[in-house]
């Protein structure tokens, strides 16, 4: 019969099998996780799964706030699994360019990774940050990354398109509760075309 093998011994039966999958990881991520080794970086794999578990910052985890990652080879610990898409790496990107460029005590004390600290108080805010330190009760730590879905577009040919775009958040909060559920518009066909056109 027509079975798919798992390493544990384990086999199911299938009527048609489909295997699709990415990229593995790059030598320098896979090297970086050996060299974290026995830190918190090994704890976070759990979830983290063979990217580079990141606190909210950007900040490799068990890497005393002197490394950062973004895009496919980081993982978000404290929010749900961010996709591995060019928009999320966007994101991430114009974040760590802007929270780099700023004046904050990112360094590990006492071997532990504290929430980054303003240095300057007279530090220019923007808007969003003003809002995510209200957020946090604290305007003296650096606002956390926060991800923007922004939705999904793919063209599918002959004038056709597929668009997905989230208009409200869901119910509960992301990761922390199964319900959460962001209420997402889609369009496909030619009024799919005309927005995929439209961007």
């Amino acid at each position: 019969g027509n079975f798919v093998y798992f390493k544990d011994g384990e086999k199911i039966p299938y009527g048609m099998s489909l295997w699709a999958a990415g990229i593995g990881q790059l030598p320098i991520t896979t090297h970086l996780l050996e060299m974290l080794g026995e830190t918190e970086q090994k704890d976070a794999q759990d979830f983290a799964r063979g990217r580079l578990a990141v606190d909210p910052w950007l900040r490799v985890i068990g890497g005393d706030g002197k490394i950062f990652a973004l895009g496919d080879c980081s993982c978000v610990s404290s929010s749900p699994m961010l996709p591995a898409t060019a928009q999320v790496a966007a994101q991430q990107g114009e974040f760590l360019g802007d929270f780099l460029s700023k004046d904050y005590c990112i360094d590990a004390m006492d071997d532990k990774l504290l929430p980054p600290m303003g240095v300057n108080p007279d530090q220019s805010k923007t808007l969003a940050d003003k809002i995510a330190s209200f957020a946090m009760g604290d305007d003296e730590i650096a606002p956390p990354f926060q991800y923007l879905d922004l939705g999904i577009l793919a063209y599918t040919g002959s004038g056709s398109a597929l668009a997905q775009v989230q208009i409200a958040p869901g119910g509960g909060l992301p990761g922390a509760d199964e319900n959460w559920d962001p209420v997402r518009l889609q369009i496909k066909g030619k009024l799919g075309f005309g927005l995929w056109r439209s961007i």
